[in-house]
């Protein structure tokens, strides 16, 4: 008889890297189903514009949580925790392996662990970074107002513990503190601290975990995912485009979002940037709006999978890592998709051989030891996430302009939140430009050299 598991798999990744093709061959080895972890796909509907996988690729394999939610509704980040941990335990009760797949990293964050001490309101409020709770965007309006300043003596007065870690003009960080105090009455740094205890001391991990995180290198990701836009114009993506304009102007009470691309599915990347195409009418322009409908959403795409890259990094491998020493623990492996004709050797195989040593206990093989690329992507990750609390904020002298160098004549200072980002700040190609600017700048005779200045002064 086929023992009852208790483990879960999940897959991750950037948009386009074949996280759903791993999930089915996974599913086929090891007689699992699929929960879907994509924000937009738990949508109904639009299944080109979310790239949902077909009937047909799914090759008779379960899947859960796809394409379930009306379009319009807005479906929390604590509702989908609650789904898919209720058909976790669904299908263990079945003897089956859930394998949890997609790219909303918080989606599969939060499924995987638990904060006991956080109430699941706080915890959403401080996690408004995901840009899909649209408490955020109103209490954004409701402060719409308010400068800068304002909000941060606001900040100073409330949490001042917060307001020391975010610049007055950081205006989104400044606002999201006061948000999580302003729906859940506890203040940003306590949720925090206390999240961080909870962390140490807790078995904050639900279930036994193997994370697969897909990468393929920028360069050839890039190029994969404007292909992909291609293919889903000559899919009929603009069908559906007309079918999202019709519902848009429908009076119908089910739509309410009626043009906020903050909400539901119309945060989907594909309908925003075709906001000024649907508008005209002028067939000329329509065309010219078309033709720069796609190449901005193939811009959105790529910058949508540096955050994910960035995401997987700095918050969700750091999570899984402060498990090893505890019971629970999450184990975390890359497997390089970046050689799609490599596919069956360089993932398909690896990522079954583990899961099922993953499954029948066996011993696991060094992360690092997979390729050169999960050597290179592991090196560095931290035990625990950045906390905003161990933050020490970094002025860059050099990047910062005075009055005089701005162009429109404000004098701007350029902050850095924490080491890691202070590092990766100094190796950039701003800051390396803005090192030539001020050695130029330091030459004699040079209009902003206030040393020059004061010498043509006294000479005069």
């Amino acid at each position: 008889m086929e023992r009852v598991r208790k483990g879960l798999i999940a897959i991750t990744g950037t948009t386009g890297v074949g996280k759903s093709q791993l999930a089915i061959e996974l599913a086929r080895a090891l007689n699992g189903e699929v929960i879907n972890a994509d924000a937009m796909q738990v949508y109904r509907g639009y299944d080109i514009i979310t790239n949902k996988v077909s009937k047909s690729e799914m090759l008779g394999v379960p899947h859960h949580l796809l394409g379930t939610i009306e379009p319009y509704r807005e479906y929390t980040v604590h509702e989908f925790e609650q789904d898919a941990i209720a058909k976790i335990t669904e299908i263990h009760s079945r003897g089956r392996i859930p394998i949890l797949v997609g790219g909303t990293n918080y989606y599969i964050q939060s499924t995987m662990f638990r904060k006991a001490l956080i109430s699941n309101h706080a915890r959403n409020a401080a996690d408004s970074a995901l840009a899909c709770d649209p408490r955020l965007h109103a209490f954004e309006e409701q402060n719409a107002g308010k400068t800068n300043q304002e909000l941060w003596e606001e900040l100073k007065q409330a949490d001042p513990t917060m307001a020391e870690k975010w610049h007055a003009n950081n205006r989104r960080r400044v606002l999201r503190s006061l948000e999580v105090l302003h729906t859940s009455g506890k203040r940003h740094s306590e949720w925090i601290r206390e999240s961080n205890q909870a962390r140490e001391q807790e078995e904050t991990l639900r279930f036994s975990t193997l994370l697969f995180w897909l990468y393929a290198d920028t360069p050839t990701l890039n190029q994969r995912l404007d292909s992909r836009v291609d293919k889903m114009v000559e899919r009929g993506m603009f069908d559906e485009i007309a079918e999202f304009k019709s519902q848009l102007t429908s009076s119908d009470k089910a739509n309410p979002s009626h043009g906020d691309f903050s909400s539901g599915l119309m945060q989907a990347i594909g309908l925003r940037e075709f906001s000024g195409y649907l508008a005209a009418t002028d067939s000329a322009e329509r065309d010219q709006l078309k033709a720069k409908g796609i190449d901005d959403m193939k811009a959105s795409t790529r910058r949508y999978s540096k955050r994910q890259i960035s995401w997987i990094r700095n918050k969700l491998l750091p999570e899984c890592k402060s498990t090893l020493h505890k019971s629970t623990r999450a184990h975390a492996f890359v497997l390089d998709a970046t050689d799609l004709d490599l596919w069956n050797t360089n993932v398909r195989d690896k990522a079954i051989d583990i899961a099922k040593r993953f499954d029948s206990d066996q011993p696991l093989p060094e992360p690092m030891s997979l390729s050169e690329t999960a050597k290179s992507l592991l090196a560095d990750i931290k035990s625990s996430p950045n906390s905003a609390l161990a933050w020490e904020r970094h002025l860059c002298a050099v990047c910062s302009k005075s009055a005089e160098e701005s162009v429109d004549g404000i004098a701007r200072e350029v902050w850095l939140n924490g080491d890691r980002e202070y590092q990766q700040h100094l190796r950039s190609r701003q800051h390396k430009k803005n090192i030539k600017y001020r050695k130029r700048v330091a030459e004699p005779g040079h209009p902003l050299n206030k040393a020059s200045k004061r010498a043509n002064t006294s000479s005069e």
